[in-house]
C-alpha cells in the first residue's frame, strides 16, 4: 500500500520542520564552491587531458547565498572547456543521491545551470571529446581581429578584439558568460538581445604555444568587455551662431543603415575583466589592461576611459598601471606642489596648489576619468616627499627638521599636499559632510586623509618593487585577482595586499 504524503499540521512551524530536516540531512549538503571545478582540457590519446583545473570564487548567483547544494554525497560538477574555442562540456558525478521525501528533493543541477550555459554543454562527454579532437582545430584562430602580440621571454601572448555584433564573438560570450558570476562579485550577463550590440567590444587574451599539428596553438587566458556610452560635449559657441542646414538639403533615406561600429564621441567603459586563476599573478592582467587602455587611448572617438564598479584589487592594478604610464610623460613628471601658496586659518584652501590648467590638459590628453586621474597625481606627488617628512610626528624630530631649510620646504610641501587632497575629498563627499558639525567634519576628513595616504604608500611600495627585474613563468601563480597601459611588457606582479581603508569614505 502506497504511503500518503505527510501533511504538517497548521500549528507546527513549517520552517522549523525544514530546519530540522536540513540538520538531519546535513551530510547531504555540499559546498558549491568546492563541488564546482573548471578545467581547461586538450585532446590526448584515448580522450582528453586537463591542462589546468581550478575552482570558482563565487557560486551564490547560481546556487544561492549560502552556496550550498542539497541532495548529494561526493558531488563533483566538472565544467570542461576546450583550451582554444572554450566549447563547454559538463560532467556531474556523485557517490550517493538523496531520495525524495515529500517536498524535499535533491537540487536539480541541470535546471539550475541551464540559464548559464549553452545547450552544447549538456551533451554527452563522448560528443565533447570527439568535437575538440577534430583535426580542423590545427588552423583555428580566435574570433575578431588580432590587436596586439606581446613577447615576454619565451612566452607569446596575443590579444584579439571583436564587436559583440559579430556572431562568432557572440558564440564565445555564450560559452564563457558563466565565468562572470564565478569570478566577478555581482557580475551580470550582457543582454545578447540588445539591438545595440555593436556598442560592445570584446577582448580576448590568449597564450600562443607550439604544439603538435593536430591541436590548436591557442590557450585561452581571459577576456574583457567594453561598452561605448555617448559622450555629450557642450557647444563651444552660441547656438544662434551654429550653422543649421535646412532639412530639404539633407541627403538620406529611412531607415538609416546600422553602422558596424559606433561613430560618435564616447566614454569607453571597461565593464567586465576576467583573468582565469591559473594565469593570475604573472603580470598577465597588466598586459591585458595596458593593451585595452592603449587601444582606446589612440581611438579618436573615445574621449574618456572608465571602469564600471571596480573592486579593490582591480583598483590596485589600474592605479599601478596608470602611474607607470603617466610617469613616462615629461609633463606629468613636471607637476609639482606650488610652495608659494600660503594657507591661512579660517580661509579657503588656496587655489592652484597644483597647476589646474596643466592638470586638466594632461588628463584630457590621457583620457583618464577625473577621480582616477587625481588619485594617481596625488600618489605621484606624495612620492616626491621624503618618508622622513611624512612621518615626523614626534616633537624631537620636528625640531631637527626645522634646522634644515630644504626639509622645511619639504614639510611645507607636505602640508600643502594634505590640504589639496582634503579639498578633493571634501568636494567628493560634500553631501555627507555638510550634515556634520564642524568638529566632526574635520575629524572625518583627517581620518579619510590618513586612510588615503596609507593606501598610497602601499601602492608606491608596490610600484617601486615593479621597477626591479622579476623572473616569471608567464602563466603566473594564484596571486593576481580580477575585479571589474602602455607600460613595459615584461613580467610584472600585481598587488595582492588588500587596500587599507580605515573609514567608509568615498575617495
Amino acid at each position: 500500500m502506497a504511503s500518503k504524503p505527510f501533511d504538517i499540521p497548521s500549528h507546527i512551524d513549517k520552517q522549523d520542520v525544514a530546519d530540522n530536516m536540513a540538520e538531519e540531512h546535513a551530510d547531504w549538503s555540499s559546498n558549491s564552491n568546492d563541488a564546482v571545478q573548471i578545467s581547461l582540457v586538450a585532446p590526448a590519446p584515448g580522450g582528453t587531458k586537463a591542462i589546468h583545473t581550478f575552482h570558482p570564487n563565487f557560486t551564490y548567483p547560481i546556487f544561492g547565498d549560502e552556496e550550498r547544494i542539497f541532495g548529494y554525497q561526493g558531488l563533483k560538477i566538472n565544467l570542461r572547456y576546450n583550451t582554444c574555442d572554450m566549447r563547454p562540456g559538463l560532467q556531474i558525478s556523485y557517490t550517493k543521491r538523496f531520495k525524495t521525501v515529500g517536498e524535499t528533493s535533491p537540487t536539480d543541477l541541470k535546471a539550475v545551470l541551464e540559464p548559464f550555459l549553452p545547450k552544447t554543454a549538456f551533451e554527452k562527454s563522448s560528443v565533447f571529446d570527439a568535437a575538440i579532437s577534430d583535426a580542423s582545430f590545427a588552423d583555428w584562430k580566435p574570433p575578431g581581429d588580432l590587436l596586439k602580440t606581446i613577447q615576454s621571454g619565451d612566452q607569446t601572448f596575443e590579444i584579439w578584439k571583436g564587436s559583440l555584433a559579430d556572431l562568432a564573438v557572440q558564440q564565445m560570450i555564450k560559452r564563457i558568460q558563466i565565468l562572470i558570476p564565478f569570478f566577478i562579485e555581482g557580475g551580470t550577463f550582457i543582454d545578447l538581445e540588445d539591438p545595440a550590440l555593436d556598442r560592445w567590444t570584446v577582448f580576448f587574451l590568449y597564450q600562443k604555444k607550439t604544439v603538435e599539428l593536430s591541436r590548436s596553438s591557442y590557450l585561452f587566458m581571459g577576456f574583457s568587455t567594453v561598452y561605448r556610452y555617448f559622450y555629450y560635449k557642450p557647444l563651444t559657441t552660441s547656438p544662434s551662431k551654429q550653422r543649421i542646414s535646412h532639412p530639404a538639403t539633407l541627403d538620406f533615406t529611412l531607415p538609416l543603415p546600422t553602422p558596424s561600429e559606433p561613430t560618435f564621441s564616447s566614454r569607453s567603459r571597461i565593464s567586465q575583466f576576467v583573468i582565469l586563476p591559473p594565469f593570475q599573478g604573472g603580470g598577465n592582467g597588466s598586459r591585458f589592461y595596458n593593451a585595452i587602455f592603449d587601444y582606446y587611448l589612440h581611438d579618436p572617438l573615445t574621449i574618456e576611459i572608465t571602469v564600471e564598479d571596480p573592486n579593490e584589487l582591480f583598483d590596485d592594478l589600474r592605479d599601478l598601471n596608470d602611474l607607470t604610464l603617466l610617469r613616462t610623460l615629461p609633463e606629468f613628471n613636471a607637476l609639482h606642489i606650488n610652495n608659494s601658496k600660503v594657507p591661512r586659518a579660517k580661509s579657503p584652501i588656496p587655489a592652484d596648489i597644483v597647476d589646474s590648467t596643466a592638470l586638466e590638459s594632461l588628463r584630457r590628453k590621457m583620457k583618464i576619468a577625473p577621480r582616477q586621474f587625481y588619485r594617481v597625481v596625488e600618489m605621484h606627488l606624495l612620492s616626491k616627499i621624503p618618508q622622513s617628512v611624512r612621518q615626523t610626528f614626534l616633537l624631537e624630530l620636528e625640531r631637527k627638521i626645522e634646522k634644515d631649510p630644504e626639509m622645511v620646504e619639504k614639510k611645507k610641501e607636505y602640508r600643502l599636499w594634505q590640504l589639496w587632497v582634503k579639498k578633493r575629498l571634501y568636494k567628493h563627499n560634500r553631501d555627507m559632510l555638510i550634515q556634520l558639525d564642524r568638529v566632526e567634519r574635520i575629524e572625518k576628513l583627517e581620518q579619510a586623509l590618513s586612510g588615503v595616504e596609507a593606501d598610497y604608500a602601499r601602492l608606491l611600495r608596490a610600484a617601486d618593487s615593479r621597477s626591479q627585474p622579476k623572473v616569471g613563468n608567464g602563466e603566473g601563480s594564484s596571486g593576481e585577482k580580477n575585479g571589474k597601459r602602455t607600460s613595459p611588457d615584461d613580467e610584472m606582479e600585481d598587488v595582492e595586499e588588500p587596500a587599507a581603508k580605515k573609514v567608509k569614505f568615498a575617495e
